[in-house]
């Protein structure tokens, strides 16, 4: 390519001579056009300059923009990950206080349970010990711990629904439980007082088994008599044991009398609050004195042969207004193994 100037306001001729045997190409323009070509060129690569300047400075905040997105995008996984994981603790611990809901109605059913049994007991109609076991056991807390040992199945989530009604199910069971404790909690403020009451009461009758055995050889009323064979009236309840076993004061009292007769042997007599007396037969050894204040299980002496007696045991009789009656109507038997 050749350019020539030949002047102000001139004619230029542009050759475009190709290699070879091509024929030469002429291009003739006035110095304006030349001039008005030079500025369209330089205008257009300006322009690519400029294109070319906006498109990196696109790009770059493009892949700006991807990576805040992408760290955006992790972060709402992050959050939509930890959200779930609070919905699975909410859930768990819903189902956690529905179990405590139904342990709480369990425990409610237990608690009417023992103040039927506690109330039953006032009543006359169970043992001193049996008051001890019902209490017992409805505190038992074992059975609140579920055993994960041997389960399994199908993972099956649960849905609205369920979820729904184990809500329903648990605000229903607490609410009823709320309801009802503020009367279950007085009536049993009632039957603590009957009980101490009754206990009071338990003290002063001679409901306290006064030997070490349990084995008793003759029950009171008629029997044959042991040294006359006749038929007889026998107005206690003999109780067999060894020579030295302790006596106990079957209940609260004042000893009225102690000393030895020919048929009584050893003898101790105790008054009690409740206007009963209770006599302790054929003793050993005397261990009180008239006039001492006893309480229900203290000793008295211990057992023996004294007196009108085939062999070592206690003979035990309780006096309602002058009459003998029957002790088993009020001892109550320790809760153990009869000795042989």
């Amino acid at each position: 390519m050749k350019l020539g100037f030949k002047g102000k306001n001139q004619r230029y001729t542009v050759l475009v001579v190709p290699e070879g045997s091509q024929p030469v190409f002429r291009l003739r323009m006035t110095s304006t056009y030349l001039l008005v070509g030079l500025i369209a060129a330089i205008l257009l690569l300006g322009t690519a300059l400029v294109l070319f300047t906006l498109n990196r400075t696109h790009a770059f905040k493009i892949a700006a923009l991807e990576t805040k997105l992408s760290t955006s995008s992790e972060q709402l996984q992050a959050t939509v990950n930890d959200k779930e994981q609070e919905i699975d603790r909410l859930l768990l611990q819903l189902v956690e206080l529905w179990e405590k809901s139904k342990t709480l109605e369990t425990k409610m059913t237990e608690l009417e349970k023992l103040e039927a049994e506690l109330k039953s007991i006032t009543n006359g109609e169970k043992t001193g010990g049996e008051i001890h076991s019902a209490s017992a056991l409805s505190w038992e807390t074992s059975n609140n711990k579920q055993d994960v040992e041997g389960m399994g199945g199908e993972l099956i989530p649960l849905t609205e629904e369920d979820i729904a009604s184990l809500i329903e199910e648990t605000k229903e069971s607490i609410s009823t439980s709320l309801e009802e404790m503020p009367d279950l909690q007085a009536r049993l403020e009632q039957t603590k007082v009957a009980v101490t009451e009754y206990k009071e009461m338990m003290r002063i009758l001679p409901t306290f088994w006064p030997a070490d055995s349990l084995k008793t050889t003759s029950p009171f009323g008629k029997r044959q008599d042991p040294f006359t064979g006749r038929p007889t009236l026998h107005n206690g309840l003999d109780i067999k044991g060894n020579v030295g076993d302790l006596i106990y004061a079957a209940a609260d009292g004042t000893v009225t009398d102690a000393g030895y007769s020919s048929t009584r042997g050893n003898y101790v007599t105790i008054r009690h609050p409740s206007g009963l007396s209770t006599n302790y037969l054929h003793l050993h050894e005397i261990a009180t004195t008239v006039g001492d204040e006893v309480e229900q299980g203290d000793v008295i002496g211990t057992l023996g042969s004294t007196g009108r007696s085939t062999g070592p045991h206690l003979h035990f009789e309780v006096v309602k207004n002058g009459v003998m009656v029957d002790p088993e109507i009020y001892l109550i038997k320790p809760e153990k193994e009869e000795d042989e």
